[in-house]
């Protein structure tokens, strides 16, 4: 793979660009079962970038300090009465950390924070339904604001962002990012399948929700079962098709999407709307409405959650100050280790069921990332 492809044109006719942090390739999909243990091989070096370009694209890095930026009022923004959005409230949002849970978000937005030239909302700020964007609008625009006040000649040198978990499992996130935020720079992480099982499974566990044995968590997550840990939350390549940036018009790829050897651990549907707090989503009825037609714009930054904590993150700084375009280096990530309390150990022989359905899941990722995704 190259690692820059600067011309490349795609049948997807858009002015966007697609620029994706890939050390996926075999990451998603290399865990094997070994005497009932998982082994994991080392991730690959961390400089493999796919910069992926479709048609009438403009240069990838800008100088935000060339641009001459001035606040406007927060009352051209959001109507005084009726709080509706009647401005451009595009240029608010730099960027948004929206990887899966227990996938780095938390350690990215500690990370990026550390920077002169990146702030971002220390609580998760999350967009889950229309509502929620006027809320946003006034914490930005008074961040803006403060901030500007201590900066020379009227220049907007600080890229703002948030974090919020779990974007793409939901309902109205990716319509109000289309909408209203079209430039914001996604930051997405992933993670496999099996060590995101058991990591969510324990943090839970931690948090003191009740959670049933995991072979009760196979398939959709549902009113009988913890809302948030179940295997079908793990199909990540699933949940990423929901961008819209693959056509999803051959076998092979629905395939990979929606495989039938799911449907025989799947045999409750849930109507998720008639659940009421439950905003987990049938992956396969929203991934299908997510045509390229009508997929997002925004580029997208891909990485793999232990490329933040072995030492293949010591190219992860150089390619982020490229992807949000700051002037300054991010300061050397070191490697690290987190030592929790575990409810489960996903490799113990209670488990075998669901493990074995999560390497599945890793598998058909890595290979839908890989042949698909990246090569959009």
């Amino acid at each position: 793979m190259n690692i820059f492809h600067p011309q490349r044109q795609t049948h997807r006719a858009s002015s966007t660009r697609l620029l994706i942090y890939f050390i996926l390739l075999a990451s998603l999909g290399i865990m094997r079962l070994q005497n009932h243990n998982v082994t994991v091989d080392k991730p690959p070096p961390s400089s493999h970038i796919a910069h992926i370009r479709v048609a009438n694209s403009t240069s990838v890095v800008a100088n935000k300090t060339a641009m001459k930026f001035s606040i406007p009022p927060i009352d051209s923004l959001i109507h005084p009465k009726n709080g509706k959005i009647i401005g451009d409230i595009s240029w608010l949002l730099d960027f948004a950390i929206i990887g899966f849970p227990k996938s780095g978000t938390t350690f990215m937005k500690d990370y990026l924070n550390q920077s002169n030239e990146t702030c971002v909302y220390e609580r998760e700020f999350c967009m889950k339904q229309p509502s929620d964007v006027p809320n946003l609008v006034r914490h930005y625009h008074d961040a803006h604001l403060k901030l500007q006040q201590s900066l020379k000649d009227n220049y907007k040198k600080i890229n703002f962002g948030l974090k919020c978990p779990g974007v793409l499992y939901r309902k109205h996130d990716l319509n109000i990012y289309r909408k209203y935020f079209p430039r914001t720079r996604l930051i997405i992480g992933l993670r496999h399948p099996v060590s995101w099982f058991e990591s969510f499974y324990n943090y839970q566990s931690y948090r003191n929700v009740s959670l049933p044995p995991t072979n009760q968590l196979i398939g959709r997550c549902g009113p009988d079962t913890d809302p948030k840990v179940c295997t079908d939350r793990a199909r990540f390549h699933a949940a990423l098709a929901r961008l819209g940036k693959t056509s999803m018009d051959t076998e092979d790829e629905i395939s990979l999407l929606f495989g039938l050897r799911y449907e025989k651990f799947e045999t409750k549907i849930i109507e998720n709307s008639k659940q009421g707090g439950n905003d987990d989503i049938d992956h396969r009825r929203l991934a299908e409405k997510s045509t390229q037609k009508d997929g997002i714009p925004n580029e997208i930054f891909l990485y793999e959650v232990r490329q933040v904590t072995t030492e293949a993150s010591k190219q992860i700084p150089m390619d982020l100050r490229k992807y949000l375009r700051v002037n300054t280096d991010f300061p050397d990530i070191f490697p690290f280790k987190q030592n929790k309390t575990r409810t489960i150990n996903i490799c113990e022989h209670d488990h075998d069921a669901v493990r074995a359905l999560l390497v599945e899941h890793g598998t058909d990722a890595a290979d839908w990332i890989r042949d698909y995704f990246v090569n959009s």
